[in-house]
């Protein structure tokens, strides 16, 4: 995700901040995710079955990853794709 965002667009060093914790928070979302593949979408508790903790807090940082994501300005997948980014009303890269 670093690679790529940095590759198409030019970032103030307070964006890259943003940038840098976004890219974390996707790893997190990856980690999560690869628990519940490996351990079951259900566990066991004493009190019988429950969800797998890391499901809610991978749609809480899904959450976050979109709100930093629109912070940054980024366009979503299904915008045109050759639409460019603006930053303070000026075209970047």
């Amino acid at each position: 995700m670093w690679d790529a965002a940095t590759d198409e667009f030019s970032w103030a060093d307070h964006e890259l901040a943003i940038l840098e914790e976004s890219c974390r928070t996707r790893d997190r979302i990856v980690q999560l995710d690869k628990a519940v593949e490996d351990e079951g979408l259900m566990l066991p508790s004493s009190q019988g079955s429950r969800v797998h903790p890391a499901v809610s807090e991978g749609r809480q940082q899904r959450l976050a990853l979109a709100r930093l994501l629109v912070m940054l300005g980024i366009p979503a997948l299904e915008d045109d794709p050759s639409a460019s980014r603006r930053v303070y009303g000026k075209q970047s890269r």
